[in-house]
């Protein structure tokens, strides 16, 4: 994840629509719980981005939902799950990469919450493994 570059997601419908103008900290597979059920799916892929590099061209229909220290984004009109916030890493969104508009450029760096994978779900890499999270606290 070098060179500058724009980067660009959006939901569903169309009605969140969000650019940064810098490159992202850090890609991730997250299989913690709370991630599964959010996404709706057996992991969660994310790309996360400072705050002040995100431009928000659409976002009145953007929701939130806190679990705890987590704030889980979504489209109010669509429901898609955008991104996520966590009190302990104020400074950055993690954003789906399913939200992306070109989501093979963020390859996940790690694996967090290895503990909580589902045993049926074999992701064959070399990636690191952490027992917990590498760039968050959780409750």
């Amino acid at each position: 994840m070098t060179g500058k570059s724009e980067h660009r997601g959006h939901c569903r419908c169309g009605a969140m629509v969000m650019i940064a103008a810098a490159e992202p900290v850090f890609s991730v597979y997250c299989h913690c719980d709370d991630c599964r059920r959010a996404a709706g799916a057996p992991v969660l892929a994310a790309v996360a981005f400072m705050k002040d590099a995100i431009d928000w061209q659409s976002a009145g229909s953007l929701k939130r939902h806190t679990n705890g220290t987590a704030h889980r984004l979504f489209c109010g009109e669509c429901g898609s799950p955008v991104a996520q916030e966590h009190d302990s890493a104020a400074d950055r969104t993690f954003f789906n990469t399913g939200f992306m508009d070109a989501p093979e450029r963020y390859p996940p760096q790690a694996h967090t919450f290895e503990g909580e994978q589902l045993g049926w779900l074999e992701l064959k890499d070399s990636l690191p493994r952490a027992k917990a999270t590498l760039s968050i606290k959780r409750p």
